[in-house]
């Protein structure tokens, strides 16, 4: 099998790099304060897209350069609105619009490899809806200044955060996260949970991710690891639909070469190792979910 080549992919706004088996999302613009633009969506998404299809990748890490002056310091606004929601979106219509943010979200959310957010830098709107949320790990720098400030700028909270935010956080602390619009950090209360860990020295951060990232990537299964993302955020509304479904999960597995890799190496007190791959060695019962089409569809009314 072919792997892509992630230095010859033309991505202007990010970086790209394998330390095998873990891929290094950077993000590339800090002259402008890593601030979020379409340009940025684009490749964003396109590389999710790839690393979620490359057997070589058990964990991503999205992360900024410890030097640059914010993680992403939220939307690019120096034309406005525009870039967000364009004349186009007017022309064909409100309901074609798609929140660039969502997407990224979506691209992050849906990837069935460990995501990690390496947060070294201040981080603002998007920063913290689309480039954070959706990440299964956040590892931050405790001076960073986090801020949701969507009240304050009278636009509607994006990227999926109405979704994402009171699943991790609660109702009680997303409501003031979101409704106050207001400056926190990492240690505040209404985060209480959020990060994973906190580190006080930016340089830090990358490198703890890398380390963490490593030790999962040695120990854990592909498809244990995705049939377990799935199973928390793809789950049924009832307990007795749960049972059903983790049972299902666990009958298509144990029949999985990495389920019978665990016992014996649990047996015999030795390392895993596991040869399952996502690509090949997920059952079909998966997606059980219906996947919605949220593509724009650029249709007049």
């Amino acid at each position: 099998m072919s792997y892509p080549d992630y230095s010859s992919q033309g991505w202007q706004n990010i970086t790209v790099s394998l330390d095998s088996p873990v891929a290094i999302v950077k993000l590339n613009r800090a002259k402008q304060r890593n601030t979020f633009t379409n340009g940025l969506e684009q490749d964003l998404v396109a590389a999710y897209e790839l690393l979620d299809l490359d057997d070589r990748v058990h964990v991503i890490i999205l992360t900024a350069d410890h030097t640059a002056p914010a993680y992403c310091s939220g939307a690019e606004l120096n034309s406005g609105w525009g870039s967000i929601y364009s004349k186009e979106d007017e022309l064909h219509g409100r309901h074609t619009h798609r929140d660039a943010g969502g997407k990224v979200t979506l691209a992050i959310f849906r990837c069935r490899k460990i995501t990690i957010a390496a947060v070294n830098g201040h981080a603002v709107g998007v920063g913290i809806t689309g480039l954070q949320l959706p990440c299964d790990f956040r590892f931050v720098w405790a001076g960073a200044k986090l801020a949701l400030p969507f009240v304050r700028r009278g636009i509607a909270a994006e990227a999926a955060s109405g979704y994402l935010l009171p699943r991790l956080l609660g109702y009680s602390r997303a409501v003031a996260l979101l409704l106050t619009g207001g400056t926190y950090s990492p240690d505040s209360p209404l985060l209480q949970g959020l990060y994973y860990a906190t580190f006080p020295n930016r340089e830090d951060v990358l490198p703890a991710a890398l380390a963490f990232s490593h030790e999962l990537a040695a120990n854990t299964s592909q498809t244990s690891i995705a049939w377990s993302k799935a199973l928390l955020w793809r789950g049924a509304d009832s307990i007795e639909g749960q049972h059903i479904l983790d049972s299902r999960g666990i009958a298509d597995l144990v029949s999985r070469g990495d389920a019978a890799e665990g016992a014996k190496a649990f047996k015999e007190r030795r390392s895993v190792k596991f040869t399952d791959k996502v690509s090949k060695d997920l059952s079909d019962f998966v997606p059980w979910w219906t996947e919605l089409d949220v593509r724009q569809r650029k249709t007049k009314l």
